[in-house]
């Protein structure tokens, strides 16, 4: 049983690996300001999970939790996410996602943390040069957030070097499943779907994407977490396979019969300002290799398992 400190622990992922870690018996701190994370997410845990209101950008704030808890290990989820947020506020976000991780790194420099588990992401690589993108391709982010991220693994690289600090990234691709949050596919289409209303997206139908499904994305995690040693720092934790946006309509459409859906063709636009740079899908051998990490979700089998727990929670 470990003590283990999940940062952004009431978040989308961040609750997820909580719920996790608590299942198997291990005694969890959720660290979250709740800008984002709501403490809902995590109702109904047993009392080896402890919730803190708290900032990872308050250093001093962070090393009490830390020393009062006696934390081993962490999951550094905290982070101002996507790359939309980050074209409203980029010095916002920069600025939490790079003085986050580095307080980690401090607080894990002081108390001689065991190991922590960043949160990283493919928006690190850019454009793929090629496919499947492994780990050795070169980053070149279009955006603040794909900045910021490169920044927090490169400051992590550092104190690897310089204080032998045991910090892995972990690059995610499009994470989706039970409780997401933002207005993103797939949600948009299935509520559209389920509630039997017309979505009809104008452009992005080509664009090509390792949609990640949550169960999977927790479970390589957690193997990341509890690995005996690890020969690399940064690992990819993806489905494996890029579907393009067109498919994931059919797909939806196929398991929601009615569904009144399309998309146009071309380029993904986060928004009207920025276009998706090429993406595709993400080389996990190095995952499967060390970790054995295991994906268990394609993305058909993704969508009818979001699909079916909207009709089992959603009133």
């Amino acid at each position: 049983m470990a003590r283990v400190l999940v940062t952004g622990g009431a978040g989308f992922l961040g609750a997820a690996i909580v719920k996790r870690l608590a299942e198997r018996g291990d005694e969890v701190i959720a660290l979250d300001n709740f800008q984002a994370g709501d403490p809902a997410n995590l109702r109904g845990l047993g009392s080896n999970v402890v919730l803190i209101s708290g900032d990872v950008t308050d250093l001093s704030g962070l090393l009490n939790v830390i020393r009062q808890h006696d934390v081993k290990r962490i999951v550094h989820a905290a982070a101002i996410v996507s790359v939309v947020s980050s074209l409203s506020a980029p010095s916002h976000v920069t600025r939490v996602n790079i003085e986050g991780t580095l307080n980690v790194l401090e607080a894990m420099r002081l108390f001689n943390v065991e190991r922590a588990v960043h949160i990283s992401s493919e928006e690190t690589y850019g454009a793929f040069r090629y496919e499947p993108a492994d780990e050795e391709h070169p980053v070149a982010p279009t955006a603040p957030y794909g900045i910021s991220k490169v920044a927090s693994e490169q400051l992590g690289r550092f104190y690897r070097r310089v204080y032998k600090t045991d910090f892995i990234n972990a690059r995610l691709s499009w994470v989706y499943g039970p409780g997401f949050p933002r207005q993103r596919i797939p949600r948009t289409l299935i509520e559209a779907a389920l509630a039997g209303r017309p979505l009809h997206l104008p452009r992005g139908g080509d664009a090509r994407i390792d949609h990640t499904y949550l169960d999977d994305c927790v479970e390589g995690i957690l193997l990341a977490l509890d690995h005996a040693s690890h020969p690399f720092d940064v690992y990819n934790l993806a489905s494996g396979e890029g579907r393009t946006i067109a498919e994931m309509v059919a797909l939806v459409k196929e398991l929601i019969p009615g569904a009144d859906l399309s998309v146009g063709p071309g380029p993904y636009w986060y928004d009207d300002r920025l276009i998706a740079p090429p993406k595709g899908a993400l080389d996990i051998t190095r995952a499967r290799t060390v970790l054995d990490y295991q994906p268990k979700y394609d993305l058909r089998r993704g969508l009818a398992a979001y699909i079916e727990w909207y009709c089992r929670s959603q009133p």
